[in-house]
């Protein structure tokens, strides 16, 4: 057998991405189970026979109601390391009960040897941008995603809850049909692609984000929120961080009507941003201590009442920046034999934020540093010697005083 990745020998780039994905393979599929993942007793596997790839539809019929072939965290696991095509697999949009946890538009570009292929390129990044800016001013947080790198896109949208099938098509349909007017040269398939669906009636599937099945590349994720000289496209370990921080979307009550399409032209993915874009740079701010009273440690899901001001000070945040929200609650060595996931607690965080009525944009509970144009927390401590010739001796000086301080956080023996 040969050994995994060997397409990739000489390319270093490529196998660093490829690592990434392997290091982040388990949190890839806890993440998709909870936010991806609408039925596990089918999904598409990808095969490789005879050097070709193909896909099926599995389990076979007769094995579908035995409840022995699921969906599960090893075969996420599995497809997000993509050690071999035929590991990958894709997911269907809706449940067995008719219901959806996101939905997608899949604007493809296969075969970049048609003619015209750069302009039909370029007008489907232009239409999939233009949707997910209109989702993201409909309050949802989607994501538009590099699926093939030749010119076909996805746009993504997880969603907070289980909603019923026709609402969600519905919405998904609404959006695509400005295609015509986008330039594009066909309609777009959405997930779910049908209204409704017989008991025993499964529509194609998406395949979930990772490795492409045969060409040399991995997906990667538009930065809504770069900032000058940074990468509009994340990629490996970055894209990975983004991907799991999207935010679950509320599904709109109602449709909105149909509109003509007003494409607002879309930055080249190669250019630097300029600092006057209107693009709002990420801060990030401590949960505790900053927004919510903080006196003692009272257990993982556990959440003070806002602070005084706080309220007023992030909706004056809000109008020059993107807010990310953190909790050092969050980290591993904090939630390591704990009952709840980081994702319940994540969840936890946005109950709270939206009962006290917070603006935020995403809640991090990735491992590591988030990046961000700026830090916000109770417990900081500045320290800037490239510009401040006695920083290190005033960092000492702050760190000295709180760490004197009790910060209530248990070991891992309370």
């Amino acid at each position: 057998m040969a050994a995994p990745f060997y397409e990739f020998e000489g390319n270093k780039r490529l196998l660093w991405i490829a690592q990434e994905w392997v290091r982040h393979s388990d949190d890839l599929a806890d993440w998709a189970m909870q936010r991806l993942v609408n039925r596990r007793d089918v999904w598409s596997q990808y095969t490789l026979r005879d050097g070709k790839i193909g896909v099926v539809m599995l389990p076979i019929h007769e094995r579908r109601k035995l409840g022995t072939d699921m969906v599960t965290h090893t075969k996420l696991a599995r497809h997000f390391a993509g050690k071999s095509p035929a590991h990958l697999i894709g997911l269907f949009s809706i449940s067995d009960h008719s219901t959806c946890k996101w939905f997608a538009i899949d604007v493809d570009l296969h075969d970049e040897t048609v003619p015209n292929a750069g302009e039909i390129a370029g007008a489907n990044f232009e239409a999939a941008y233009s949707w997910a800016e209109r989702l993201r001013e409909m309050g949802m947080d989607p994501m538009l995603v590099d699926s093939n790198g030749v010119g076909g896109y996805h746009v993504w949208v997880l969603l907070d809850k289980e909603y019923p099938l026709a609402d969600v098509y519905d919405l998904a349909d609404n959006i695509r049909s400005e295609w015509k007017d986008l330039g594009l040269p066909r309609r777009p398939e959405i997930f779910p692609p049908k209204r409704e669906v017989a008991p025993d009636d499964l529509p194609y599937t998406l395949r979930v984000p990772g490795r492409h099945h045969t060409r040399h590349h991995y997906t990667r994720i538009w930065n809504f929120f770069a900032l000058a000289g940074e990468n509009d496209w994340l990629e490996g370990g970055e894209a990975i961080e983004a991907m799991m921080a999207t935010r679950p979307s509320k599904l709109p009550k109602s449709k909105r009507p149909k509109r003509k399409a007003t494409l607002k032209p879309a930055p080249k993915p190669k250019e630097a941003k300029t600092a006057d874009e209107s693009r709002k740079p990420r801060v990030c701010v401590d949960l505790d201590g900053v927004l919510a009273q903080y006196d003692k440690w009272r257990g993982i899901d556990h959440i003070g009442e806002p602070v005084e001001g706080a309220l007023q000070f992030m909706k004056k945040l809000a109008r020059f920046a993107s807010i990310t929200i953190f909790s050092s609650r969050c980290a591993q060595d904090v939630l390591e034999g704990s009952r709840i996931s980081p994702g319940q607690l994540r969840i936890r965080v946005i109950e709270w934020l939206e009962k006290h009525k917070f603006p935020y944009t995403d809640v991090y509970i990735g491992q590591g540093k988030p990046r961000a144009a700026a830090f916000i927390d109770d417990r900081a401590v500045l320290c800037s010697p490239q510009t401040d010739e006695g920083a290190f001796d005033a960092a000492l000086a702050q760190t000295r005083i709180l760490v004197k301080k009790p910060h209530g956080m248990p070991d891992r023996s309370d």
